[in-house]
Protein backbone atom coordinates (compact mmCIF):
# COMPACT_ATOMS: atom_id res chain seq x y z
CA UNK A 1 0.00 0.00 0.00
CA UNK A 2 2.98 2.31 0.15
CA UNK A 3 3.56 2.88 -3.55
CA UNK A 4 0.77 5.39 -3.82
CA UNK A 5 1.52 6.73 -0.39
CA UNK A 6 5.11 7.57 -1.29
CA UNK A 7 4.01 9.01 -4.63
CA UNK A 8 1.29 10.98 -2.94
CA UNK A 9 3.66 12.53 -0.41
CA UNK A 10 6.09 13.54 -3.12
CA UNK A 11 3.27 14.86 -5.28
CA UNK A 12 1.74 16.89 -2.49
CA UNK A 13 5.03 18.43 -1.42
CA UNK A 14 6.20 19.33 -4.89
CA UNK A 15 2.83 20.53 -6.16
CA UNK A 16 2.38 22.76 -3.11
CA UNK A 17 5.75 24.32 -3.82
CA UNK A 18 5.11 24.68 -7.52
CA UNK A 19 1.89 26.57 -6.92
CA UNK A 20 3.11 28.74 -4.07
CA UNK A 21 4.70 31.39 -6.27
CA UNK A 22 7.64 33.49 -5.16
CA UNK A 23 8.31 36.97 -3.96
CA UNK A 24 10.88 38.86 -1.96
CA UNK A 25 8.39 39.45 0.86
CA UNK A 26 7.47 35.84 1.32
CA UNK A 27 6.39 36.17 4.92
CA UNK A 28 4.07 39.11 4.41
CA UNK A 29 6.09 42.23 5.06
CA UNK A 30 6.73 42.13 8.80
CA UNK A 31 4.86 42.82 12.02
CA UNK A 32 3.50 46.20 10.92
CA UNK A 33 0.76 44.33 9.08
CA UNK A 34 -0.44 42.66 12.26
CA UNK A 35 -1.39 45.96 13.88
CA UNK A 36 -2.84 49.29 12.83
CA UNK A 37 -6.32 50.78 12.56
CA UNK A 38 -9.31 48.79 11.40
CA UNK A 39 -10.07 49.44 7.72
CA UNK A 40 -13.28 51.11 6.67
CA UNK A 41 -15.78 48.65 5.26
CA UNK A 42 -18.78 50.56 3.92
CA UNK A 43 -21.92 48.54 3.26
CA UNK A 44 -22.08 44.98 4.57
CA UNK A 45 -22.26 42.48 1.69
CA UNK A 46 -25.26 40.26 1.26
CA UNK A 47 -25.18 36.97 3.13
CA UNK A 48 -23.29 34.46 0.95
CA UNK A 49 -25.14 31.68 -0.84
CA UNK A 50 -25.64 28.58 1.25
CA UNK A 51 -22.21 27.18 2.04
CA UNK A 52 -20.73 28.56 -1.20
CA UNK A 53 -17.15 29.88 -1.22
CA UNK A 54 -16.83 33.65 -1.31
CA UNK A 55 -14.43 35.27 -3.78
CA UNK A 56 -11.82 37.34 -1.95
CA UNK A 57 -9.29 39.87 -3.31
CA UNK A 58 -6.19 37.69 -2.86
CA UNK A 59 -7.77 35.01 -5.05
CA UNK A 60 -6.83 37.15 -8.04
CA UNK A 61 -3.15 36.43 -7.39
CA UNK A 62 -3.54 32.66 -7.04
CA UNK A 63 -3.12 29.88 -9.58
CA UNK A 64 -6.52 28.67 -10.77
CA UNK A 65 -7.79 25.11 -10.93
CA UNK A 66 -7.07 24.68 -14.64
CA UNK A 67 -3.53 26.05 -14.31
CA UNK A 68 -2.89 23.85 -11.29
CA UNK A 69 -3.89 20.81 -13.34
CA UNK A 70 -1.46 21.80 -16.10
CA UNK A 71 1.43 22.00 -13.65
CA UNK A 72 0.41 18.71 -12.02
CA UNK A 73 0.42 16.92 -15.37
CA UNK A 74 3.79 18.41 -16.34
CA UNK A 75 5.22 17.40 -12.99
CA UNK A 76 3.91 13.86 -13.41
CA UNK A 77 5.35 13.56 -16.89
CA UNK A 78 8.77 14.85 -15.83
CA UNK A 79 8.85 12.61 -12.77
CA UNK A 80 7.80 9.54 -14.78
CA UNK A 81 10.53 10.16 -17.38
CA UNK A 82 13.15 10.63 -14.68
CA UNK A 83 12.09 7.47 -12.84
CA UNK A 84 12.16 5.47 -16.07
CA UNK A 85 15.74 6.57 -16.65
CA UNK A 86 16.58 5.06 -13.25
CA UNK A 87 14.83 1.80 -14.07
CA UNK A 88 11.57 2.35 -12.20
CA UNK A 89 7.95 2.60 -13.26
CA UNK A 90 6.10 5.59 -11.86
CA UNK A 91 2.39 6.33 -12.14
CA UNK A 92 1.53 9.94 -11.30
CA UNK A 93 -2.15 9.08 -11.14
CA UNK A 94 -5.06 11.28 -12.02
CA UNK A 95 -5.12 15.02 -11.40
CA UNK A 96 -6.39 15.39 -7.82
CA UNK A 97 -10.00 16.51 -7.60
CA UNK A 98 -10.61 19.21 -5.03
CA UNK A 99 -13.21 18.27 -2.45
CA UNK A 100 -16.41 20.31 -2.39
CA UNK A 101 -16.39 23.38 -0.12
CA UNK A 102 -16.75 22.46 3.53
CA UNK A 103 -19.94 23.65 5.25
CA UNK A 104 -17.81 24.53 8.28
CA UNK A 105 -15.26 27.17 9.17
CA UNK A 106 -13.21 25.53 11.94
CA UNK A 107 -11.71 28.77 13.18
CA UNK A 108 -14.42 31.28 14.06
CA UNK A 109 -17.68 30.88 12.16
CA UNK A 110 -18.61 27.24 12.67
CA UNK A 111 -21.49 26.10 10.48
CA UNK A 112 -21.89 27.94 7.16
CA UNK A 113 -24.78 26.12 5.49
CA UNK A 114 -28.50 26.24 6.28
CA UNK A 115 -29.07 23.15 4.13
CA UNK A 116 -26.45 21.21 6.08
CA UNK A 117 -28.04 22.39 9.33
CA UNK A 118 -31.39 20.95 8.29
CA UNK A 119 -29.99 17.70 6.92
CA UNK A 120 -27.04 16.73 9.13
CA UNK A 121 -26.88 19.32 11.92
CA UNK A 122 -23.28 19.79 12.95
CA UNK A 123 -22.19 16.48 11.44
CA UNK A 124 -20.28 16.80 8.18
CA UNK A 125 -22.42 15.81 5.19
CA UNK A 126 -21.10 12.81 3.21
CA UNK A 127 -18.98 13.73 0.21
CA UNK A 128 -20.62 13.34 -3.18
CA UNK A 129 -19.46 10.30 -5.14
CA UNK A 130 -16.26 11.00 -7.07
CA UNK A 131 -15.20 13.97 -4.96
CA UNK A 132 -12.03 14.31 -2.93
CA UNK A 133 -8.50 13.19 -3.65
CA UNK A 134 -7.61 10.89 -6.47
CA UNK A 135 -5.80 7.63 -5.84
CA UNK A 136 -2.54 9.57 -6.04
CA UNK A 137 -3.31 11.14 -2.71
CA UNK A 138 -4.11 7.92 -0.89
CA UNK A 139 -2.88 4.38 -0.61
CA UNK A 140 -4.04 2.22 -3.48
CA UNK A 141 -5.44 -1.15 -2.45
CA UNK A 142 -3.22 -4.01 -3.49
CA UNK A 143 -0.21 -1.87 -4.43
CA UNK A 144 3.14 -3.56 -3.99
CA UNK A 145 5.51 -2.14 -1.43
CA UNK A 146 8.47 -0.50 -3.12
CA UNK A 147 12.11 -0.71 -2.19
CA UNK A 148 14.27 1.87 -0.46
CA UNK A 149 15.99 2.37 -3.81
CA UNK A 150 12.66 3.33 -5.39
CA UNK A 151 11.86 5.83 -2.64
CA UNK A 152 15.34 7.32 -2.80
CA UNK A 153 15.10 7.69 -6.58
CA UNK A 154 11.74 9.40 -6.20
CA UNK A 155 12.34 11.69 -3.23
CA UNK A 156 16.11 11.99 -2.98
CA UNK A 157 17.06 9.99 0.11
CA UNK A 158 13.60 10.63 1.54
CA UNK A 159 14.06 14.38 1.92
CA UNK A 160 11.13 15.58 -0.18
CA UNK A 161 9.52 17.11 2.90
CA UNK A 162 12.50 19.46 3.28
CA UNK A 163 10.75 21.88 0.91
CA UNK A 164 11.11 23.05 -2.66
CA UNK A 165 12.95 26.32 -2.32
CA UNK A 166 16.46 24.97 -1.67
CA UNK A 167 17.99 24.16 -5.05
CA UNK A 168 20.85 22.30 -3.33
CA UNK A 169 18.55 19.76 -1.72
CA UNK A 170 18.53 16.40 -3.48
CA UNK A 171 14.85 15.76 -4.10
CA UNK A 172 15.30 12.97 -6.60
CA UNK A 173 12.90 12.62 -9.49
CA UNK A 174 10.25 14.53 -7.55
CA UNK A 175 12.40 17.59 -8.19
CA UNK A 176 12.80 16.99 -11.92
CA UNK A 177 10.12 19.50 -12.89
CA UNK A 178 11.87 22.19 -10.85
CA UNK A 179 15.19 21.40 -12.52
CA UNK A 180 13.53 21.73 -15.93
CA UNK A 181 11.99 25.04 -14.95
CA UNK A 182 15.37 26.34 -13.83
CA UNK A 183 16.95 25.18 -17.08
CA UNK A 184 14.31 27.19 -18.95
CA UNK A 185 15.10 30.29 -16.88
CA UNK A 186 11.89 30.14 -14.87
CA UNK A 187 12.25 31.31 -11.29
CA UNK A 188 11.88 28.92 -8.39
CA UNK A 189 9.55 29.31 -5.44
CA UNK A 190 10.39 31.20 -2.29
CA UNK A 191 7.72 30.98 0.37
CA UNK A 192 3.95 31.40 0.20
CA UNK A 193 3.20 35.11 0.29
CA UNK A 194 -0.45 34.70 -0.66
CA UNK A 195 -1.07 32.08 2.01
CA UNK A 196 0.71 34.21 4.59
CA UNK A 197 -1.38 37.27 3.79
CA UNK A 198 -4.59 35.23 3.77
CA UNK A 199 -3.74 33.97 7.25
CA UNK A 200 -2.98 37.46 8.52
CA UNK A 201 -6.22 38.83 7.08
CA UNK A 202 -8.17 35.98 8.66
CA UNK A 203 -6.58 36.58 12.06
CA UNK A 204 -7.23 40.33 11.93
CA UNK A 205 -10.84 39.69 10.88
CA UNK A 206 -11.38 37.45 13.90
CA UNK A 207 -10.39 40.26 16.29
CA UNK A 208 -12.10 43.11 14.42
CA UNK A 209 -14.63 45.07 16.48
CA UNK A 210 -17.33 44.79 13.79
CA UNK A 211 -17.02 41.01 13.77
CA UNK A 212 -16.99 40.85 17.57
CA UNK A 213 -20.19 42.92 17.64
CA UNK A 214 -21.81 40.55 15.14
CA UNK A 215 -20.83 37.52 17.21
CA UNK A 216 -22.24 39.19 20.33
CA UNK A 217 -25.48 39.83 18.42
CA UNK A 218 -25.51 36.18 17.33
CA UNK A 219 -25.04 35.08 20.95
CA UNK A 220 -27.97 37.25 22.04
CA UNK A 221 -30.14 35.90 19.22
CA UNK A 222 -29.33 32.32 20.17
CA UNK A 223 -30.07 33.01 23.84
CA UNK A 224 -33.44 34.39 22.83
CA UNK A 225 -34.18 31.06 21.16
CA UNK A 226 -33.08 29.10 24.22
CA UNK A 227 -29.53 28.19 23.15
CA UNK A 228 -26.60 29.40 25.20
CA UNK A 229 -23.26 29.43 23.37
CA UNK A 230 -20.60 32.14 23.44
CA UNK A 231 -19.42 31.57 19.87
CA UNK A 232 -20.59 29.73 16.75
CA UNK A 233 -17.63 27.36 17.02
CA UNK A 234 -18.63 26.42 20.55
CA UNK A 235 -21.99 25.32 19.17
CA UNK A 236 -20.61 23.42 16.17
CA UNK A 237 -17.82 21.70 18.10
CA UNK A 238 -19.93 20.55 21.03
CA UNK A 239 -19.92 16.81 21.75
CA UNK A 240 -22.87 15.97 19.53
CA UNK A 241 -23.49 12.20 19.59
CA UNK A 242 -24.00 9.87 16.66
CA UNK A 243 -26.32 9.59 14.90
CA UNK A 244 -27.46 13.17 14.39
CA UNK A 245 -30.47 13.97 16.57
CA UNK A 246 -33.46 16.27 16.09
CA UNK A 247 -32.08 18.41 18.92
CA UNK A 248 -28.79 18.85 17.09
CA UNK A 249 -30.54 19.77 13.87
CA UNK A 250 -32.77 22.26 15.70
CA UNK A 251 -29.72 23.89 17.29
CA UNK A 252 -27.91 24.09 13.96
CA UNK A 253 -30.96 25.60 12.26
CA UNK A 254 -31.23 28.20 15.03
CA UNK A 255 -27.51 28.87 14.62
CA UNK A 256 -27.89 29.60 10.91
CA UNK A 257 -31.09 31.58 11.47
CA UNK A 258 -29.27 33.85 13.91
CA UNK A 259 -26.24 34.17 11.63
CA UNK A 260 -28.54 35.40 8.87
CA UNK A 261 -30.52 37.67 11.18
CA UNK A 262 -27.45 39.51 12.50
CA UNK A 263 -25.59 39.34 9.16
CA UNK A 264 -22.65 37.57 10.76
CA UNK A 265 -21.34 35.91 7.60
CA UNK A 266 -21.83 39.03 5.50
CA UNK A 267 -19.99 41.08 8.13
CA UNK A 268 -17.16 38.55 8.35
CA UNK A 269 -16.52 38.45 4.60
CA UNK A 270 -16.88 42.22 4.24
CA UNK A 271 -14.28 42.80 6.95
CA UNK A 272 -12.01 40.04 5.61
CA UNK A 273 -12.19 41.62 2.15
CA UNK A 274 -11.15 44.96 3.62
CA UNK A 275 -8.13 43.45 5.38
CA UNK A 276 -7.07 41.57 2.26
CA UNK A 277 -7.25 44.79 0.25
CA UNK A 278 -5.22 46.52 2.94
CA UNK A 279 -2.53 43.84 2.79
CA UNK A 280 -2.56 43.86 -1.01
CA UNK A 281 -1.84 47.58 -0.95
CA UNK A 282 1.13 47.01 1.35
CA UNK A 283 2.52 44.12 -0.74
CA UNK A 284 1.49 45.02 -4.28
CA UNK A 285 4.97 44.73 -5.81
CA UNK A 286 5.64 41.29 -4.29
CA UNK A 287 2.15 40.07 -5.16
CA UNK A 288 2.58 41.12 -8.78
CA UNK A 289 5.85 39.19 -8.79
CA UNK A 290 4.02 36.13 -7.47
CA UNK A 291 1.43 36.48 -10.22
CA UNK A 292 4.01 36.94 -12.97
CA UNK A 293 6.16 34.02 -11.81
CA UNK A 294 3.09 31.79 -11.54
CA UNK A 295 2.15 32.69 -15.10
CA UNK A 296 5.70 31.89 -16.28
CA UNK A 297 5.60 28.52 -14.54
CA UNK A 298 2.24 27.62 -16.05
CA UNK A 299 3.53 28.64 -19.49
CA UNK A 300 6.65 26.54 -19.00
CA UNK A 301 4.54 23.59 -17.91
CA UNK A 302 2.42 23.87 -21.06
CA UNK A 303 5.57 23.79 -23.18
CA UNK A 304 6.83 20.69 -21.38
CA UNK A 305 3.50 19.05 -22.22
CA UNK A 306 3.80 20.14 -25.86
CA UNK A 307 0.88 22.57 -25.55
CA UNK A 308 2.67 25.74 -26.47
Amino acid sequence: MRVRSVCGVATAVVLTGLLAGCGSGAEGGGSAEDTGPEPEIGQIMAEPLDGAPVALPLDGYSVGTEESAVIFRAMGQATRTCMKSKGFDYDPGEVPVAPPPSPFDPGNLGLLSAAAAQQTGYHKPPRPAGSGQSATGSAAAGAVEQSDAYRQALTGAGRAAAGVADAKTDRGCAGEIERRFQAAGVKSNSGDLIGSLRGKAYDRTATDSRVKDAIAAWQSCMAGLGYHYSTPVQASSAAWPDPVSDREKATAVADMTCKTQVKLLGTWYTVQTAYQKQFIGRNEVDLQTVKEVSAQRVSAARKLLGQG
